[in-house]
């Protein structure tokens, strides 16, 4: 006989809290992806990081941070470049008119850029462009150029 069934008839059985739903675990997997630390991620879900590296192991997750490996920009010759940042460059064609603007980005913000677009897939270009057309769409543009 189990203990439910030795509980007198109309009584409620409190069932434990599950801190580790399914929903949990994915999030634990998309933080991990984005290069979250342990610390922050039992944090962000409210447990202690004892409890997650346990839970993680069980279920085979690993904890440890993804590391991207960003090869130097190639010039235009074929050479490559090492000043420290890649050259993003913008080309505009509007009304007949062309213009280039070159956006030089340090090492980190590369590298954010690079995490971020494979943990979703995209390549780097394609999520600057993303990111770019949803600051207008949501007209972020103020918000950002005051602080």
């Amino acid at each position: 006989m189990s203990y439910q069934e030795a509980s007198p008839p109309g009584t409620k059985v409190q069932q434990r809290h599950r801190k580790f739903t399914p929903e949990r675990i994915q999030q634990i997997k998309d933080l991990v992806a984005r290069g979250t630390s342990c610390e922050q991620i039992a944090s962000t879900i409210g447990v202690t990081v004892g409890s997650l590296k346990v839970t993680c192991s069980r279920l085979g997750i690993s904890l440890r941070r993804p590391r991207v490996k960003l090869l130097p920009p190639k010039r235009a010759n074929g050479t490559e470049t090492t000043n420290g940042g890649a050259r993003f460059t913008i080309d505009m064609k509007y009304k007949g008119q062309e213009h280039s603007t070159e956006l030089a980005f340090t090492p980190d913000v590369i590298r954010q850029l690079a995490l971020e677009a494979s943990f979703r897939d995209q390549e780097i270009g394609e999520l600057a462009k993303d990111i770019l057309v949803s600051v207008f769409e949501k007209e972020l543009v103020p918000k950002l150029l005051d602080e």
